[in-house]
């Protein structure tokens, strides 16, 4: 998945922002420096995907041999700036002398590793760090399919999704207007209620502080899991929409052929009041691969072969998906893996052989909920293990709710 930095407030990077008002300078600095870090792995490895896909690069890289500072060199003053300012902090409280720089630090990490305090700064750098990019964890695919919505702290959020029906005018005649019959334009109330989802690591206390430790890539693993999460509700909730008749009535339901694209098309552009063209088709790339000519024209069966070897060839081959077809623009999602499969079966969050048709214009099928004023909770605990681990547990509130309030129709490939 490709996180969107360009979503972000600048002032996020500023350690002179309004947020830093009532924090320490040098605290303020490691925090901002921390989400350099995050922006710059996340930034670089998105455009290393772009430039395989021979597309332009959407990140300009802040820490390059141009700016005099390389991303090594500034992880390595950034772990160390904050690992010594938690070390001092805690030592102030503690009375023990503070060390006096990072080979000191060094010679009494042991000390340190063990203490809840110290750690308890940590995890409150951590959370700062992390939590500015949370709203930035949805693709651009996701946010055709899927509604963000803030949900005030311990409340429960409801959505008023309006009536899709239309005032319908009939023959009449005077006198006989009252006898016609009535078009409903009731609204409906959905509602969101945020639950704790909780997530728990474990890294080594060595390779933090001995290692050069990459801290974009430690910071960017929050985000991955929170994308992942949100992902997995997100979709859970699609694919549940999707299967509810009452939802996606089966008039919406199609195989994949090509005048039934057509077909699914102008019924989602019908249901919605808007136009052909106003539709759109996401879905995971490989059943996007499958939007391809198929079925029967004028009595003749569609010679896929021919297709491919003329018209649609270079750009399928390229892509994998036709950016177009049947007039519909595709979308596709970014992938993301069921967590805990990364290195086994790599499960995609995101079904292979579904593609929604929808409008551009009206609600999105899902309605993702976040805890507003809700803080992020990073907790970094030490564990009594010989290789010296600490756990670390982040908690987020977030719910997802199927709306289908605009209708969607469902290809299957």
């Amino acid at each position: 998945m490709a996180i969107k930095f360009n979503s972000i407030d600048s002032s996020v990077f500023n350690a002179n922002a309004p947020e830093f008002t009532n924090v320490e300078k040098e605290r303020a600095n490691i925090v901002t420096c921390g989400r350099l870090l995050m922006q710059e792995y996340g930034g670089k490895a998105n455009d290393n995907m772009r430039a395989l896909r021979n597309l332009s690069a959407e990140y300009t890289p802040q820490l390059t041999a141009q700016t005099g500072m390389s991303y090594a060199d500034f992880n390595r003053k950034t772990k160390e700036k904050m690992l010594l300012y938690a070390a001092k902090r805690y030592c102030a409280v503690s009375g023990e002398v503070a060390p006096v720089d990072y080979a000191d630090f060094m010679k009494k990490q042991q000390r340190f590793m063990t203490q809840k305090s110290f750690l308890h700064l940590l995890s409150g750098i951590v959370r700062d760090v992390i939590s500015p990019v949370l709203p930035a964890t949805m693709s651009n695919a996701m946010s055709w399919f899927a509604e963000t919505v803030s949900v005030p702290l311990g409340k429960t959020y409801e959505l008023d999704v309006a009536s899709n029906d239309i005032f319908v005018f009939e023959d009449d005649s005077w006198g006989a207007s009252r006898s016609k019959p009535s078009n409903y334009l009731y609204s409906k109330p959905l509602t969101l209620n945020p639950t704790l989802r909780t997530a728990k690591a474990t890294i080594k206390w060595y390779q933090l502080v001995g290692n050069d430790a990459d801290l974009g890539r430690f910071f960017n693993s929050f985000a991955v899991g929170m994308y992942s999460k949100i992902m997995a509700l997100a979709m859970k909730a699609l694919v549940a929409g999707t299967a509810n008749t009452n939802l996606v009535p089966t008039n919406l339901q199609f195989t994949n052929e090509s005048k039934n694209w057509v077909t699914a098309a102008k019924r989602v552009a019908m249901a919605n009041n808007t136009s052909y063209r106003g539709c759109i088709a996401v879905g995971d790339p490989s059943a996007l691969t499958k939007a391809l000519p198929s079925g029967n024209v004028n009595a003749s069966a569609v010679n896929l072969d021919a297709a491919l070897a003329t018209m649609l060839g270079i750009e399928w081959a390229r892509y994998g998906y036709l950016g177009e077809y049947m007039g519909i623009n595709l979308m596709p999602l970014e992938p993301a893996l069921v967590p805990g499969t990364q290195n086994t079966t790599l499960t995609s969050l995101v079904p292979e052989d579904k593609i929604w048709v929808m409008a551009t214009a009206g609600y999105r099928p899902v309605y993702v909920g976040l805890e507003d004023g809700g803080e992020i909770q990073v907790e970094l605990s030490p564990s009594q293990t010989a290789d010296m681990t600490i756990d670390i547990i982040t908690s987020i509130s977030v719910d997802a709710i199927p709306a289908f309030a605009s209708k969607v129709a469902v290809i299957t490939a």
